[in-house]
C-alpha cells in the first residue's frame, strides 16, 4: 500500500511540475497546482494512508508553500485558507461535538434506549422500530460511528443469548447501523458531509436555516426507518418465533454518582443549544454562534471537565478544515467552474442537477468514506452558477449519506459487521434496497419540500 501510494502521488504531482496539465486540460498555472493537490490529498483521504487529520493539515501546507508562491500577482492572501480551519462551520461542529460529549456523559443516551427497549419486550417488531427511531435521532445530534457502537453495546448481551442465524439478531444488526446512517442526514450536525456540504455553501454566501434543514431531512429518516423496519420483518421477523428471547435483553444503569440536578440542567442547556439553532432565522444570531453557548456552558460550569475537551474529536475538525480549504482553492483558482464549464454542466437545470449529483454521491459513497465523497464532489458544484449551486451541493451532501450496501460503505456498517452473524450478501441485499428508497423518499418527499419552501426551485429540469 505504502509503495502504491508512492506512485500515485507522484503520478499526482509530477504532471504539475512540467506543466504537463495545463497542455493536456488547458488549465492555468495556479489551477494546474490545486489539481494536483486535490488528486494527492483525495487518494490519501480515499486509502487512509496517512491519517485523516494529517493529510487535514497537508492540504494548507502545500497550499501555502505550493500554491500561493507560484500564484503571482491576484494571489490570495493566507488568512483566506487559514480561516477554513475554524470557521462558522468548524464552531457549529464543535457545538455539536460537546452536545454528543455531554449526553454520553451524563447518561441520557442510556435513558432513551432503556426506555425504547423497556416498553417494547412483548413485540419484536416494535424492538426493531423503536431501536431504530432511538437510534436514528441520537445520531441527528451524536457522531453516527459513536451512536451506532453505544445502541450496539446496549443489545449485546441479548445478542450474545441468540444463535448467529437468528433472525431477530440480525434485524439487530441492520437496524442500528443503518439507523445511525439515516438519522444523520437528519440537522446540519448529524453527519461530517451535512456539515462540509454547509460549509461550502457558506463560503458562496448561500444560507440554508437549521429548521430548514430539519423540515426536508426529518420527513426522510423518518420514513426511511419505517420502510427498514418493515423490510427486517418481511425479510427476517415474520416468520420468526423467537420473541421469548426478548426477556433477555438488559441496559446498562446510568451512572449513580450523576446528581438529577446536573443530569437536567445538561438537558435543559442541550433543548436551549437545539431551539437557538432552530430559531436562528428569528433571533439574528449564527448556527456557529449559538454552538458556542453549550461550549462556554458546559465547560465554564464544569458539567465537563478538562479531559473531555481533550477528548473532543479535534482531529475530525482538521479534517473538515482541510476540505473547506481545498473548496476554497477550486473557488479562487477557477477550477471548479472550469470543470463545470469542461463537462456542460451548467445546462443542466435545478432538477437534473439534483439529481444528478444525488446519485453519483450515492454511488461513489457505496465504496467510499461518505466524507472523502463530499470533499470530492462539493468543490466541483461551487463552480456552477450561483442559482444551480443549492441543488446540486444538497443532492451530493444528502447523497453520500444514503449509500450503506457494503462493511466498507460507513463506520457503522463495518461496526455492525464486526459482530458476526450477517454476510457480506446480506448486507447487500437489505443495504442497497433501504439505500434505493432512502434516495426515492429524498428526491420525491425531500424535493417536494425543498421545492415549496423556496430553497430550490424545480420548474426546470
Amino acid at each position: 500500500m505504502i509503495r502504491a501510494g508512492i506512485v500515485f502521488s507522484s503520478l499526482s504531482v509530477i504532471p504539475a511540475l512540467f506543466g504537463w496539465y495545463q497542455i493536456w486540460l488547458g488549465l492555468t498555472r495556479p489551477q494546474e497546482i490545486n489539481l494536483a493537490i486535490a488528486l494527492l490529498v483525495s487518494f490519501l483521504w480515499v486509502t487512509e494512508l496517512l491519517p485523516l487529520y494529517v493529510t487535514g493539515f497537508l492540504v494548507l501546507f502545500l497550499e501555502l508553500v505550493w500554491l500561493l508562491p507560484a500564484w503571482g500577482p491576484g494571489a490570495p492572501k493566507t488568512i483566506t485558507f487559514l480561516s477554513c480551519y475554524f470557521s462558522e462551520t468548524i464552531l457549529l461542529f464543535l457545538g455539536g461535538f460537546v452536545i454528543s460529549s455531554a449526553i454520553t456523559s451524563y447518561g441520557l443516551d442510556l435513558a432513551i434506549a432503556r426506555f425504547v427497549i423497556q416498553k417494547t419486550k412483548g413485540s419484536a417488531f416494535l424492538l426493531v422500530l423503536s431501536l431504530g427511531f432511538a437510534t436514528s435521532f441520537l445520531s441527528c445530534f451524536m457522531n453516527n460511528t459513536a451512536t451506532a457502537a453505544m445502541m450496539l453495546g446496549l443489545v449485546s448481551s441479548m445478542m450474545k443469548s441468540l444463535e448467529e442465524n437468528n433472525p431477530l439478531r440480525k434485524s439487530l444488526l441492520f437496524i442500528v447501523p443503518f439507523s445511525a446512517n439515516l438519522g444523520g442526514i437528519g440537522t446540519p450536525v448529524g453527519t461530517l458531509p451535512n456539515v462540509i456540504g454547509i460549509g461550502y455553501l457558506q463560503e458562496k454566501g448561500l444560507e440554508i436555516g437549521f429548521l430548514n434543514w430539519m423540515g426536508f431531512g426529518f420527513p426522510v429518516f423518518i420514513l426511511s426507518v419505517l420502510a427498514l423496519a418493515m423490510l427486517l420483518y418481511i425479510v427476517y421477523l415474520k416468520h420468526d418465533n423467537s420473541g421469548n428471547s426478548l426477556a433477555s435483553i438488559q441496559v446498562g444503569e446510568t451512572n449513580a454518582s450523576i446528581s438529577k440536578r446536573d443530569r437536567s440542567f445538561s438537558l435543559g442547556i442541550i433543548i436551549i443549544t437545539i431551539l437557538g439553532w432552530i430559531t436562528s432565522d428569528l433571533h439574528g444570531f449564527s448556527n456557529g454562534t449559538v454552538a458556542l453557548f453549550p461550549v462556554i456552558v458546559f465547560f465554564g460550569f464544569r458539567l465537563l471537565d478538562l479531559q473531555e475537551f481533550r477528548n473532543l474529536s479535534w482531529d475530525v475538525l482538521i479534517l473538515m478544515g482541510g476540505g473547506i480549504a481545498l473548496g476554497k482553492a477550486f473557488e479562487e483558482t477557477g477550477l471548479a467552474k472550469h470543470f463545470v464549464e469542461l463537462f456542460m454542466l451548467g445546462d443542466f437545470g435545478q432538477l437534473g442537477l439534483f439529481l444528478f449529483f444525488s446519485i453519483l454521491s450515492l454511488g461513489l459513497s457505496c465504496f467510499l468514506s461518505n466524507t472523502s465523497v463530499a470533499n470530492l464532489i462539493l468543490p466541483i458544484t461551487m463552480g456552477l452558477p450561483v442559482d444551480l449551486i443549492m441543488p446540486a451541493a444538497i443532492g451530493a451532501t444528502i447523497g453520500a449519506s444514503l449509500a450503506m450496501p457494503l462493511p466498507v460503505s460507513t463506520p457503522p456498517n463495518a461496526l455492525a459487521f464486526s459482530y458476526g452473524g450477517i454476510r457480506s450478501f446480506e448486507m447487500l441485499k437489505v443495504g442497497g434496497i433501504i439505500s434505493i428508497v432512502a434516495w426515492t423518499f429524498f428526491v420525491t418527499i425531500g424535493g417536494f419540500i425543498l421545492h415549496i419552501s423556496g430553497i430550490v426551485d424545480f420548474s426546470k429540469f
